[in-house]
């Protein structure tokens, strides 16, 4: 399969002390005309190592260099993301805290749980980085295609394994949408991220992936060890010319699985604050140092502001609602 994305893939240790070293100013919380007065924490719902954490790390550091502080972050993960987000929800709104939020993290696992907090609770500042999600098997499984591997789930509902990236990811949700609108039934097995997904699927505990796209997936994707399918995305990907699309198979409604970054501050976030890491991010985003961090095609070809995110994340409460709690 034939792909034009080249990255340069720094280790998370590395961005995490480069945010480290973004600032070293320290002091009150101050107004937020002196925004940011102290060291920036942010919350990551997830662990160590995956897109989300890369995502969190390129852009603290950036956003260190430009506001002229210290952004740490800070992996919290555990309750499908409402451990960092509670945080996130209850921290004073000066901006000193803010955090890496998604649709499962923010959207659907607190209609799962039944939490405290909703996506009202949050002020949304932009989006960092956009995932789209593939579905791989092994270079060893028997299945070829989306539509071989479709049909073995047809054969025997309830047999067939997908490890999907949390148990309220889009991914998650996509697979159930699968089943109540296509009558292919998979079990859905939660991991904690990329690496403990690519971990079950090589060591034969999964049968599939419904995977965010990485620059690991597509290096193992050149390699041989994992086999692309299809992409939950509304159109080819231009990196993977040769990957069919769910929609293009028959399952037209399956193009929601991306999985969107965005960066989050508590709600009543002052404005000039909010607006100050608008402008920083909207500036990151355009660095070509970070777009080759993220991964070029995995940063929105236009800069998507906090209204922007905040409308996407109401859209996809609704499109979720009947599903979630039916």
């Amino acid at each position: 399969m034939h792909k034009t994305r080249r990255y340069l893939v720094i280790p998370a240790a590395a961005l995490g002390l480069s945010a480290v070293l973004a600032g070293c100013q320290s002091g009150a919380t101050g107004s937020p005309d002196q925004y940011p007065s102290k060291p920036v924490t942010v919350l990551m719902p997830y662990a160590a190592g995956g897109p989300s954490d890369l995502t969190a790390r390129s852009i603290s550091a950036c956003l260190g260099d430009s506001l002229g502080q210290t952004f740490v972050v800070e992996n919290k993960a555990g309750g499908s993301g409402a451990v960092a987000m509670q945080e996130l929800a209850s921290a004073m709104p000066d901006g000193h805290t803010l955090g890496l939020g998604t649709a499962g993290t923010l959207v659907m696992t607190p209609m799962v749980n039944s939490l405290t907090y909703s996506i009202d609770d949050f002020t949304p500042i932009g989006v960092m980085a956009e995932n789209p999600t593939l579905i791989v098997v092994g270079e060893d499984s028997p299945y070829r295609s989306a539509e071989e591997f479709f049909a073995a789930a047809k054969k025997k509902p309830g047999t067939l394994t997908v490890g999907v990236p949390g148990a309220t990811s889009p991914a998650a949700i996509e697979l159930k949408r699968l089943a109540d609108q296509y009558n292919v039934e998979v079990v859905a097995v939660p991991a904690a991220g990329n690496a403990e997904m690519t971990t079950n699927l090589l060591g034969g505990h999964v049968d599939a992936l419904f995977i965010n796209d990485h620059p690991d997936v597509d290096s193992r994707i050149d390699e041989g060890s994992f086999r692309a399918l299809a992409a939950t995305t509304p159109e080819r990907l231009p990196w993977l010319p040769d990957l069919p699309t769910l929609a293009e198979l028959g399952y037209t409604d399956l193009v929601d699985a991306t999985s969107v970054f965005g960066l989050f501050g508590p709600h009543d976030l002052p404005a000039p604050v909010a607006t100050a890491l608008e402008g920083a991010l909207e500036g990151c985003l355009a660095d070509p140092a970070v777009r080759k961090q993220l991964g070029e095609t995995l940063v929105p070809a236009e800069f998507r502001d906090g209204a922007a995110l905040g409308g996407s994340l109401t859209e996809i409460q609704a499109l979720y609602r009947s599903i979630l709690e039916g």
